[in-house]
């Protein structure tokens, strides 16, 4: 009987740690998960950003063009 009893200790032993294997894991796939979500919000607002100084260098660009800031400036004779 001891033997038989060492041996059902042994794999409820393998069982535990195979279950603890398993909850760790699951932990750090929620923990990925948490991370990648938090990389898109940090790469979504720098996408943003960059949107909104293309948008201002194409306004900043288009006013020189049309001289809206040579005429404020008094570039232009007339």
């Amino acid at each position: 009987m001891d033997t038989k009893e060492k041996d059902v200790e042994r794999r409820q032993e393998m069982e535990d740690r195979a279950f603890d294997t398993m909850r760790k894991a699951g932990e750090l796939k929620e923990e990925g998960r948490m991370r990648k979500e938090e990389g898109k919000v940090r790469s979504s607002r720098l996408w943003i950003w960059l949107g909104v100084l293309v948008l201002i260098f194409i306004l900043v660009y288009w006013l020189f063009a049309i001289g809206t800031f040579g005429d404020l400036a008094n570039w232009f004779n007339g």
